[in-house]
Parts: structure tokens; sequence; C-alpha cells
């Protein structure tokens, strides 16, 4: 059985890269659900902006902060990105409630 537990939203999100702000996701939307005794987090984003183009590709593992709501999806793996709008998906492998080390960067 899925049960479908919580659902966030934010408009703008930072990207983390090996502990290294990355850039920034718009639009990203984050699901977490139950399946086999344990959580999965699956989301979606509308915009991925990044100063390393190298780096803006599937498979990539980060960390996407969303500051507004102060938590953290932990070792996203980027599952696709599509073409000029930079839209795709991710998968979690936990979602945690930021802390300093996280929320530190945004301010500058």
């Amino acid at each position: 059985m899925i049960k479908i537990e919580r659902t966030c939203s934010s408009l703008k999100c930072d990207v983390l890269h090996k502990g290294e702000v990355i850039g920034k996701m718009e639009g990203v939307s984050v699901t977490q659900w139950f399946l086999k005794n344990h959580y999965n987090y699956t989301g979606a984003f509308s915009r991925f902006i990044t100063d390393k183009p190298e780096l803006s590709r599937s498979g990539i593992k980060v960390d996407i902060v969303f500051n507004d709501r102060k938590i953290v999806a932990k070792d996203a793996c980027i599952g696709w990105i599509r073409g000029p709008t930079k839209n795709g998906t991710f998968s979690a492998k936990t979602i945690e409630f930021a802390d300093e080390h996280y929320t530190d960067h945004s301010r500058s």
C-alpha cells in the first residue's frame, strides 16, 4: 500500500553540491510517501539555474535547501532535466531540518 503523507513546495531553493552552493531551483515541490516500510521522497522543479553548466545534468547528487521552510532534501538525485527550460525531477534520500550550516549561505 502506498500512503502519501506530506507535500511541500517553495518558489526558490538553494542547490548545494559537495557543500558548495552551485545554483538555484525554482518552483520546487517534494512529496513524502510511504511504501514497503520506508519513506520515499520525490519531487519536481520548474527551472534549475547554475553557474556550473557541467553540473546541470541527470544523475548528479545535490542537497536542495527550502530556505522558507527551513528543511533540506538530502542526497537528492536528479532524475532528468529537460532541454532549454531546465525543468525536471529528483528523488531524495531523506528530508531533514536545515541547520545553520545550510541557512547561512542564503544571506550572502
